[in-house]
């Protein structure tokens, strides 16, 4: 066996350099108003068994364009030909530090590899390829410069701009060209072709409905056509001159089939108007699968190729002649980079890919389903909701439902003892609680001053000024602060009896005799808290001092003992 980098008589194996792009395919989608920059990566590779001399390494990407035609409006035919480089993009890749002078570096033997990238601006004409003399493609060439006493070493590659239908669902949606009149009082016909763009390679199908008028006309052959129609641009003599001529691309034709014929059934009289002794059939066909026969269609400054669909009905006249109908529409081909065209221009198509890419486009086209024709309902059929998203998680008890707010949202996790007071409720005389049940309720609110201030979500409904209720679903809080209570004091509530006996003067916050506050009074006190802007709803930080809060648990003392005094002595009596 002969070593690595030895040849087979023995002497040394030259380097090679390798272009490898990503993608063979640069693709843009949409037209350029609409479509996006994009990128053509790659790395350059180089082998060589042995050390060598290199002054610079590059890569450049180089688009050409041909546009040749022959005038014959002139005495001789003069050949028109213009072809330019209009892309150049130049990128050294070794050294990568910019000199005025080229200097010689030395490389190791081994390999090497080097990543480039060039921009592709969206407004970039797309690769027009199977003329014959006129054509745009682009080439990604690169070079080794090993010095004036070496050979360069050179490499290629062919890189094909294929701009597609947008992404925007607008673009994708089939628009259906409908033909529908009556021809010369003998033939009512609706011709349909269900959408305009096609993929290069595939086929074009067309629903015919067609009703005879006449007595005597019989409808024969059936023709399909597809026309390729070429227009070229080129300065010549100061001035753009143009050239435009049509190419049959494409073409098929039969009769209509056997079982075409549709008639009224006996009995049935409300019927389609299109239905009584129509012929309805469809009729395909198939592109030609290598851009050599047919191209994509382009649109650019110098080369314009555009497509039309050609339909031909023949009639049988009961005179004897032929008549045709001939009904024409515009087609656009596009090359879709699932199915891009290989080397040798010809695009293999498969049935699998384009059925999936069938039901994509028509998942994407179609509008959201009714309430009634969600799926996803079904997913929470039969499903046991025992601890999804309850206060306690999986070990709650009770099945809340999905409506129960998450645990870290809920007060305690919904673990306080509502029986008992609801017992209390519905025992005790008077229908009220009674006092050592709210002292008890109220000792277990278990407030040390020694902790951090208590957090609370506050209810909806509230009486005091200073809270504010959450908003757009926010939580509010509010700060206790730390201060012992009298509980023997808050607990003493009166009756609903008690309470309706009562006089409307002793309610007051004043006490039994004190009328309502004057206006010097009720300006002397301290003004609500601002709440600020940030807050956003909540309620502010801890405005109400504690003598506030002292001065209304004693003002609530004095009341409630008040209204305890009168209950005692008639219980005396």
């Amino acid at each position: 066996m002969p070593r690595s980098g030895v040849g087979v008589f023995g002497r040394n194996a030259g380097p090679t350099l390798e272009i490898k792009p990503e993608s063979p395919f640069v693709v843009f989608y949409g037209e350029p108003s609409e479509s996006q920059e994009t990128e053509l990566r790659g790395k350059l590779i180089l082998n060589k068994p042995e050390s060598m001399t290199v002054k610079n390494i590059r890569v450049t990407l180089t688009g050409t364009r041909k546009v040749s035609w022959y005038l014959t409006n002139t005495v001789s035919s003069q050949p028109v030909t213009q072809k330019t480089n209009f892309l150049v993009d130049d990128l050294i890749l070794f050294p990568l530090e910019a000199g005025t002078k080229p200097k010689a570096h030395k490389l190791n033997a081994g390999y090497h590899e080097w990543d480039f990238k060039f921009k592709m601006p969206r407004d970039l004409d797309q690769s027009v390829e199977g003329l014959p003399t006129n054509w745009i493609v682009y080439t990604l060439s690169a070079t080794v410069d090993r010095g004036y006493m070496s050979k360069q070493l050179s490499a290629s590659a062919h890189i094909r701009v294929i701009r597609t239908l947008g992404r925007d669902m607008l673009d994708s949606v089939p628009m259906e060209q409908i033909n529908e009149d009556i021809w010369a009082n003998k033939l009512a016909y609706k011709i349909t072709v269900p959408q305009k763009n096609y993929i290069v390679g595939t086929h074009i199908t067309a629903d015919f409905v067609l009703i005879p008028l006449r007595k005597g006309v019989e409808i024969s052959s059936i023709k399909m056509e597809l026309l390729e129609s070429r227009q070229l641009f080129a300065e010549y003599a100061g001035r753009r001159i143009s050239s435009q001529n049509d190419a049959q691309v494409a073409v098929t034709e039969g009769n209509m089939p056997d079982d075409s014929a549709r008639r009224v059934p006996d009995g049935v009289h409300d019927t389609d108007a299109l239905f009584d002794e129509s012929h309805r059939f469809s009729m395909t066909l198939d592109l030609p699968k290598s851009l050599k026969n047919c191209r994509q269609s382009v649109d650019t400054d110098n080369i314009r190729l555009s497509h039309k669909l050609r339909l031909y009905v023949n009639l049988k006249n009961p005179e004897g002649h032929t008549s045709q109908l001939l009904v024409k529409n515009h087609v656009h081909l596009f090359i879709s980079p699932n199915l891009p065209p290989n080397e040798d221009q010809t695009v293999v198509v498969d049935q699998h890919l384009l059925a999936q890419q069938a039901i994509q486009d028509e998942v994407n086209q179609n509008a959201p389903p009714t309430y009634g024709l969600h799926q996803l309902d079904e997913l929470y059929n039969d499903i046991d909701p025992s601890g999804f998203m309850t206060p306690g998680g999986q070990h709650s008890m009770m099945n809340s439902g999905t409506n129960t707010p998450f645990y870290a949202q809920s007060r305690s996790g919904s673990a306080e003892d509502v029986t008992s007071l609801d017992a209390a409720v519905h025992h005790q005389p008077g229908g009220g609680a009674s006092a050592i049940a709210l002292q008890n309720r109220l000792a277990n609110l278990n407030v040390n001053p020694s902790d951090r201030p208590t957090r609370f979500q506050p209810s909806r409904q509230h009486s005091s000024g200073d809270s504010t209720p959450a908003q757009n679903g926010e939580q509010a809080y509010f700060d206790l602060p730390p201060n012992n209570y009298d509980m023997d004091a808050l607990a003493r509530t009166p009756s609903y009896n008690t309470a309706v006996r009562t006089p409307a003067g002793s309610r007051t916050p004043g006490g039994m005799d004190m009328a309502l506050p004057s206006y010097e009074i009720a300006t002397s006190r301290a003004s609500s808290p601002n709440r600020s802007r940030g807050s956003r709803g909540t309620t502010p930080s801890p405005a109400r001092s504690l003598d506030t809060l002292n001065e209304e648990t004693y003002r609530n003392t004095q009341i409630n003992s008040r209204r305890e005094s009168p209950r005692n002595s008639d219980d005396g009596r």
